[in-house]
């Protein structure tokens, strides 16, 4: 039988998993934690010859025990598919080959690798360790044409001993790697298919004698003031003979100042262990607010008092305990507000470097973030390290996910089977013994959509045997029969509430929610809540981090991401891998700014006092003393006056009352915008780092008087055949009579429409309502809904003229829709004010996506300007990250450029807009009440046919999209539905807004901005 179809053989000649430490010769190299300067290191990483085979068979025989010629070259780590090899597919669940375990396909495709390292003579006195920290899947080694061992379990670190076949000089490494095998089956996670050596091969030279393995543990007193240092360390001796007289000092630093130490003598058998019991006066804490390390030195020294060797190891004096139904970090209760990572770079696939990485943890402090779930595997062993530096608390999962056998109506079938246990033991038991010593780790994850049976149970026992002192968790022990906390996926709002307030005995989290895919997720701020009232609801993790997209240029150089089936792979899930709160090249999206402001660790609210907030600190561990509040205040958009003000004593948890000092206001509408500010620089953000921003209304818009009516002239009412002009001095609008449409508005000349305005109640589907549109509106034609002219009716009022056209707005084939009247009123002076208004008709009782109007605008306006909520993009259930204000924008600033095409670039609550061309002309528009509107420069159906961004086509106008209603975003791509206040049905409706051509010279969008047709009374925030 294939070794790579033995669920019986998991390994050959791998050595059993320890720590992932580097030693040292001197204690000043340790110091430096660099681990290129570290004892007998030699990376291997770089170019290796290279070749591809179908089938593992093909690899020639010599390929083992010679350097092979006219290969080609590939870079290590990589997966071989980003490097030109092989074929790439993307499913989210389903394995891509045919069920029949423990059996893979016979053509299975193999990576040949080579290359030649030097050894110098003194490294045969050593130990020859060669590991490898992530090949991808099934991988053999063979060192000067001898079988060294293999090994499987993709991303956890192998190391094997290649002291008998090294030799001084040249030696030849060969591996051969194959993409599938038995351990594919536990490996389903939902990611793209790939393969390769994609983490760092190094060889670690060491001592004959040397610290093998060790174990750290803090333990606090009883008030979480004292502490102890357990250290358990295991010593080999490679050596035929018993080392005598050999020393090991244990010393923790704190900074430069050694604040415990100690010395064990010992003689060194094969196996030796020694111990330290280390007492710690007040040690300071580690948590993620106040990421506090010292650095311990295991210093191992010869019976002449030489130093063999020096161990580094950041400390962090932390615990983790349930009390109660509630877990506590250090005595404290917390909530976790986290995110799922997989690892993915636009250009290198899984085969991420630690400066993409290290950006990953930044960004996530950055925004607010304080724990991350290693979705669905181990990442890179220094992940954990730069987690203890940066202040994380991590959910470490490990590699195991068997999800396609849900397709087959059994995804527990190989984990309730009892010939796997071992396959499953092993990948959790390596994995805590691997990264067993980083403080940041605080739960260990069993893995991933596995269902749920007896191995998961064999798990449980063995990582508890192993570590006591984590929480476990696996989220299909539905019953928390094993698992410390219990776990839910994609639960909705209204079921945590019900969670909370009937709690489970263990502590709860939901370890996947509110699903990032493409504009989203909404209702972030309303699940918050849920969790900020509920003591027992513990942690919530968004899915997920990263868009998994690659990046590649089409024939004309441009852009594009890349998702399931663009390489001709069958069966795929298409763009189910583009989910991420970051765009594939690290570009925060509009998700992870709102998750920023909902998860800020500092809360304003108001209270009965105009002038006096509430401050609340939701901080876990820190006080208030690095804040600061900078209040401004602002009247009709603009900031009229500034303060700062500071509460330096506010503990964890408590309120106290921030008391403003406004200045004399005058009439209008007041906003007093707050923003938290970190003062002190951090390793994740410099000083002044913005916290979050808080918004509250302290004084409605009054009445005011209604825009100017300017006479200037006679206007002009002609039917002109098929046309109804009206026209003035310096304008004209054109309607076609057969039509109804508004086809031309000419100001000085000028053209103003691009496209005839059109009432709709449809836009480009975004990804989290496409089971809305697969269900719902393509069914019904929703998309395809068709306008019919009904009437038009002219007549003048007053010194105005009034054109009225009926239209009928409906799909084929069904029997309802809106029917719709267009009010266009025009004045001498050429104001245009349009009232629109619908009567359904027809039993069409299901969510549309909006009520509003889609208007092509001449190219020539480059320049919007608004008093709305911005500046970024926001909908109903995605808005505490943008504020209402006065905002001048570049028109394609406004468009959000999601790499699969959708809606997109709302801004809501709109008082009044303007768009301007390079000359200072342009349109002011004033709402009769509150708005929303985008501006794009493409059509709506180019955004909704298009599938890549290399398709969009700009149109020969702008889309200004002036809406009445607009659906909540909701996470339906795979999670929460939009709630029902934010949904938008087929009902009656009627808006209205006011449209004045303007000319700088003659008067301003400022000026216009002073009036209103009507008081503002809608979209206050709170």
């Amino acid at each position: 039988m294939n070794n790579w179809e033995n669920i019986e053989k998991l390994s050959e000649n791998r050595l059993p998993a320890r720590a992932w430490f580097h030693s040292y010769d001197s204690i000043e190299q340790a110091k430096t934690l660099n681990r290129a300067e570290s004892q007998g290191f030699m990376l291997l990483s770089g170019k290796w010859t290279f070749n591809y085979f179908d089938h593992p068979e093909k690899v020639p025989a010599e390929f083992y025990r010679a350097p092979m010629t006219g290969w080609g070259e590939i870079t290590v780590p990589s997966m071989w598919q980003m490097e030109g090899h092989g074929k790439l597919q993307y499913t989210d669940e389903g394995y891509p080959f045919p069920i029949d375990v423990p059996f893979v396909p016979a053509n299975n495709p193999t990576g040949a690798y080579q290359r030649t390292f030097s050894l110098p003579a003194d490294w045969l006195k050593r130990q020859v360790i060669i590991k490898f920290d992530g090949v991808e899947t099934y991988f053999e080694v063979y060192v000067n044409g001898h079988y060294v061992g293999f090994s499987k379990g993709s991303r956890l670190s192998a190391e094997f001993d290649l002291s008998p076949y090294v030799q001084a000089g040249d030696n030849l490494l060969s591996v051969r790697v194959m993409q599938w095998a038995d351990s594919t089956y536990i490996e389903d996670q939902d990611m793209w298919w790939m393969a390769g050596i994609f983490r760092d091969v190094y060889l670690m030279g060491q001592p004959q004698v040397h610290l093998h393995d060790f174990t750290i543990l803090t333990e606090f007193d009883e008030n979480y003031c004292d502490a102890q240092l357990h250290i358990t360390c295991d010593l080999r001796n490679n050596a035929s003979h018993l080392a005598q007289g050999y020393q090991l000092q244990a010393q923790l630093f704190d900074g430069d100042k050694c604040v415990a130490e100690q010395h064990n003598a010992l003689s060194v058998q094969r196996h030796t262990s020694s111990q330290f019991l280390m007492p710690v006066t007040q040690p300071k804490q580690w948590n993620a607010e106040q990421p506090n390390l010292y650095l311990l030195l295991l210093t191992l020294r010869d019976s002449h008092g030489e130093i063999i060797s020096v161990v580094p190891q950041q400390v962090g004096f932390r615990d983790i305990k349930v009390r109660d139904g509630l877990f506590y970090v250090n005595g404290r209760y917390l909530k976790l507000h986290g995110v799922n990572r997989h690892d993915h770079d636009h250009l290198k696939g899984r085969a991420v470097d630690m400066a993409r990485v290290e950006r990953d943890l930044i960004l996530m402090k950055q925004h607010n973030i304080n724990s991350v779930r290693t979705a669905h595997y181990p990442n890179d062993p220094r992940f954990y390290a730069l987690c203890d530096q940066y202040g994380l608390f991590v959910m470490a999962e490990t590699d195991l996910e068997s999800h396609g056998f849900a397709n087959v109506g059994n995804i527990s079938r190989i984990t309730d089977d009892p010939s796997w246990e071992q396959a499953y033991v092993e990948r959790i038991e390596r994995h805590v013994l691997a990264q067993k010593n980083h403080p940041s780790i605080i739960i260990w994850s069993l893995g991933n959509e596995s269902g749920y049976g007896c191995n998961i149970r064999a798990m449980a026992a063995r990582c508890k045997a192993l570590d006591p002192t984590r929480l476990v968790h696996y989220e299909e022990d539905r019953d928390a029969e094993v698992v410390d906390i219990i776990s839910t996926m994609y639960s909705r709002v209204s079921m945590m509430n019900a969670f909370g307030e009937y709690p489970h005995p263990k502590p709860r989290i939901i370890c996947e929610y509110a699903h990032a895919m493409g504009n989203g997720p909404g209702g972030l701020a309303q699940y918050q809540a849920v969790f900020n009232q509920h003591k027992s609801l513990q942690g919530h993790y968004i899915w997920e981090w990263c868009d998994h997209g690659l990046l590649v240029h089409d024939e004309q150089g441009r852009e594009r991401y890349q998702y399931g089936g663009d390489y001709g792979d069958y069966p795929n899930n298409y763009n189910f891998c583009m989910d991420g709160l970051i765009y594939p090249d690290q570009r925060p999206g509009p998700g992870l700014r709102e998750y920023k402001q909902v998860i800020c660790p500092v809360n304003i609210g108001q209270t009965a006092q105009d002038d006096v907030l509430l401050v609340e600190n939701r901080y876990w561990f820190s006080p208030l003393s690095d804040i600061e509040f900078r209040v401004a205040y602002l009247v009709d958009g603009k900031i009229l006056a500034q303060q700062t003000l500071t509460l330096p004593h506010l503990l964890p948890g408590e309120s106290e009352a921030l008391r403003l000092a406004p200045p004399q206001l005058p009439v209008g509408e007041v906003f007093i915008n707050i923003e938290i500010i970190k003062r002190s620089a951090t390793s994740y953000s410099e000083a002044m780092h913005a916290l979050g921003h808080f918004q509250v209304l302290r004084q409605r818009a009054p009445l005011r008087e209604p825009l100017p009516l300017q006479k200037s002239g006679l206007i002009r009412n002609e039917t002109q055949g098929h046309q109804q002009v009206i026209s003035g001095n310096n304008f004209s609008l054109t309607f076609c009579r057969l039509s109804g449409e508004l086809v031309s508005w000419l100001v000085e000349g000028e053209e103003i429409v691009g496209r005839a305005p059109h009432l709709t109640f449809f836009k480009p589907t975004i990804d989290n309502h496409k089971q809305e549109f697969e269900g719902l509106w393509q069914p019904y034609h929703v998309h395809l809904m068709q306008h019919h002219f009904r009437a038009l009716r002219h007549f003048s009022q007053g010194e105005d003229i009034v054109v009225e056209i009926d239209s009928t707005i409906a799909p084929p084939v069904f029997d309802f829709g809106m029917r719709c009247t267009y009010q266009w009123r025009i004045t001498p002076a050429g104001h245009v004010t349009l009232n629109l208004s619908g009567k359904p008709y027809g039993n069409y009782q299901a969510i549309i996506p909006k009520i509003g109007l889609d208007f092509g605008i001449s190219k020539r306006f480059k320049q919007v300007e608004y008093y709305g909520r911005g500046p970024g993009e926001n909908y109903a259930d995605s808005c505490q990250s943008n504020l209402m204000g006065h905002y001048c924008q570049p028109v394609e600033s406004l468009f959000e450029n999601y790499p699969f095409p959708q809606d997109n670039g709302n801004r809501q609550e709109v008082r009044w807009l303007s768009v301007e061309d390079e000359n200072g002309h342009g349109i002011f528009i004033q709402p009769h009440r509150p708005i929303n509107f985008s501006l794009w420069p493409y059509s709506a159906d180019m955004l909704q046919q298009a599938q890549h961004i290399n398709e969009l086509e700009t149109s020969d106008y702008l889309t200004l999209n002036l809406d009445d209603q607009i659906l909540g975003l909701g996470s339906n791509s795979w999670g929460s539905e939009v709630l029902d206040s934010f949904r938008v049905y087929l009902k009656p409706f009627n808006y209205g807004f006011t449209m004045v051509p303007f000319q700088t010279a003659e008067i301003a969008t400022a000026d216009l901005a002073k009036f209103n047709v009507q008081p503002v009374v809608e979209g206050a925030l709170s």
